[in-house]
């Protein structure tokens, strides 16, 4: 019994560790994705020749975008233990329509929650195991859906050790199928500071029989360095 329960305790040990592991690698990886000195990212959504211009701030605890050169607005809102989607609507906070969260932008293969990241906020983010993503060693790390609003109910993401960039996640569908919905991959990187955050995204989404249905990208462009001018 005394073996029993010892064995239990270590478990038990063994997988806290693990989940507070995860937490740290997120955190890390929420900091580089909004690069946290105040710095803008602007770029553009683009399948096939069309692009959609995008622009993303960190204005306190939010994370706001800004679509076609200002047209729409919407942010993630962060909260201690929570997040959600918000329209921007004549400069007032509003609730993000719930069947909206999981709509092409543009026609595009890039969700309202994909370019929101918002499943890097889920809590309890577990480090399942390591892999090696495009010659880089990372973390592979499980995060559930801890709500119902979205498409995923379930991702892997991947974290660069070396970086602690963002590297590969896959949204995964409802149990018991777990069909892969979309991968998002990193093909590019750029260094800011010292700091690595992602210059192109590829968003891949599926069919129900796991083809490829269609690719976009997700650009940014490194922020312009302002120079303080001397007296």
């Amino acid at each position: 019994m005394k073996a029993i329960l010892t064995l239990s305790l270590i478990f038990a040990a063994s997988n806290l560790s693990l989940a507070n592991e995860g937490e740290a690698i997120m955190e890390s990886v929420r900091q580089v994705a909004v690069l946290q000195d105040s710095q803008d990212l602007h770029g553009a959504i683009r399948k096939g020749r069309t692009k959609t211009p995008l622009s993303m701030f960190l204005r306190g605890e939010n994370i706001q975008f800004a679509l076609n050169g200002g047209k729409e607005y919407f942010l993630l809102s962060l909260g201690q233990n929570s997040q959600q989607l918000e329209q921007l609507v004549e400069g007032k906070r509003a609730k993000f329509p719930a069947a909206k969260i999981a709509a092409p932008i543009a026609n595009s293969d890039v969700s309202y929650e994909d370019l929101a990241l918002s499943f890097l906020y889920w809590p309890n983010p577990t480090v399942v195991g390591e892999d090696k993503i495009n010659g880089q060693d990372c973390w592979r790390l499980h995060v559930a859906n801890p709500g119902k609003s979205g498409r995923y109910r379930e991702t892997s993401v991947w974290v660069t050790k070396k970086q602690r960039a963002l590297m590969r996640v896959i949204g995964y569908g409802p149990k018991p199928s777990r069909l892969p919905l979309k991968q998002f991959e990193i093909t590019d990187l750029m260094n800011i500071k010292g700091r690595y955050t992602v210059k192109t995204m590829k968003v891949r989404s599926f069919d129900t029989k796991g083809n490829t249905k269609g690719i976009s990208y997700i650009d940014f462009k490194a922020p312009l360095q302002i120079k303080k001018r001397g007296r």
